[in-house]
This record gives structure tokens, C-alpha cells and sequence, in this order.
């Protein structure tokens, strides 16, 4: 049974490196197991750049990248510039804003059952030197499919988890993949500040395992 159910999560994971466009074969994991488990630690990115699927202590793992978040006035240089990285994945930078709103949802039955999930933004600071949004404080909310939520205020850009690394971790919330947690789940960062602010740079919502 347990063999089974192993055997089961291959097959699910290979699935989702297949919807992200990799070239690999359902039962590739069984002749070339060092190949499908290095793409499943490393991560892949979607083709349309837009998320990123990776596996970690064996559970399923998303990022949703700015380009597939709801970004208010985000299509007008005057207040947001999209920056694009090294491997051609596109970051939000708030060139001014008074009013933030970030907001985006997600398909919770692409998660691993009965695992504890964060739900975090991964942010920075471009070190504009005037009306820097660093220290701003921010609301962040949570909506589960079960119908529940959590709101939380915190400081941008954030924690920083690896002094090597120039992103924060701005946490929305915490959850546990349950039956009743199945369905559509949305988060959403918001802020209406006093003056214009600009600096804030955002490169993804980040679910994954705690």
C-alpha cells in the first residue's frame, strides 16, 4: 500500500512537470529517478512565466510569480516598472503609489493533503532614497475555501530568512491542507499610505511547507 501511494505521488509530480512544460515520460521515475528527483528539488518554472512548481521533503510546493497576480495600476509606468530577471522571470516595482493593492488566488487541490502550508510574499527594496516605503507597515489577509481567514499587519519588505539573499518573506498566514480546505484560495496585500511611497519591488506569493 505504501509502495502504492509512493508510486501514486510520482505519477502526480511528473504531472506537474509535464502542465509546466517539461519534456518528461509519466514513468520516467522509474528508469531515470535522478533526473525527475534533481527538476523536482531545483524547481521549473512555467513556460508563460507566470509560476513555479518544486517539491520540498517530499511535498508540493507553488510559487505564483507578479506576472500572475492582480496588481493595481500596475499597467501604468507612472506608478509600477517591470523589471526582469536572469532567467526571464518579471518583478513589480512601485515607482509610486498611495494606494497599494496586491491580490491573487490559488487552486488549493494542486497541494499535498494534510501538510501545513505558509503563505508568504517574497519582496525587496530597490534602495530608492526618498519616500522609501521600507518600515511601512502593510494589511495582510488569508481567505481558506473552508470560508475562514486571517488578517495580519506587518513591515516592508519583511523577514529575511538568508543574510546571502537579497529577498524577504512577508508572511500572510498559515494553513493545513485539508478536505475542507479544498478550492479556491486568495490572498491580498493593501496599504492606502499618507504620501506617495515607491521602492517596493515584489517577485512572487510563495506557497510552501513550513
Amino acid at each position: 500500500m505504501a509502495q502504492q501511494s509512493w508510486a501514486m505521488s510520482k505519477y502526480r509530480q511528473i504531472g506537474f512537470l509535464m502542465e509546466a512544460g517539461q519534456d518528461v515520460d509519466p514513468n520516467e521515475y522509474q528508469n531515470n529517478p535522478e533526473r525527475i528527483n534533481k527538476l523536482l528539488s531545483d524547481g521549473v518554472d512555467y513556460k508563460d512565466k507566470k509560476k513555479r512548481y518544486w517539491v520540498d521533503k517530499g511535498n508540493d510546493c507553488f510559487a505564483i510569480y507578479a506576472r500572475g497576480l492582480n496588481i493595481t495600476n500596475s499597467d501604468r509606468p507612472v506608478y509600477w516598472q517591470w523589471l526582469t530577471d536572469s532567467d526571464g522571470i518579471e518583478m513589480a516595482k512601485v515607482v509610486k503609489t498611495r494606494w497599494l493593492e496586491v491580490r491573487g488566488s490559488f487552486w488549493t487541490m494542486n497541494l499535498s493533503p494534510n501538510v501545513q502550508y505558509k503563505v508568504s510574499f517574497r519582496t525587496t527594496m530597490d534602495g530608492t532614497p526618498y519616500s522609501s516605503m521600507k518600515g511601512q507597515s502593510v494589511n495582510l489577509r488569508l481567505t481558506l475555501p473552508d470560508g475562514t481567514y486571517q488578517e495580519r499587519q506587518a513591515e516592508l519588505p519583511g523577514k529575511k530568512l538568508q543574510d546571502d539573499d537579497p529577498w524577504y518573506e512577508l508572511e500572510v498566514g498559515q494553513f493545513k491542507m485539508t478536505a475542507q480546505n479544498v478550492g479556491k484560495m486568495e490572498f491580498a496585500m493593501e496599504q492606502l499610505f499618507g504620501r506617495w511611497r515607491a521602492g517596493l519591488v515584489i517577485k512572487s506569493v510563495q506557497i510552501k511547507t513550513v
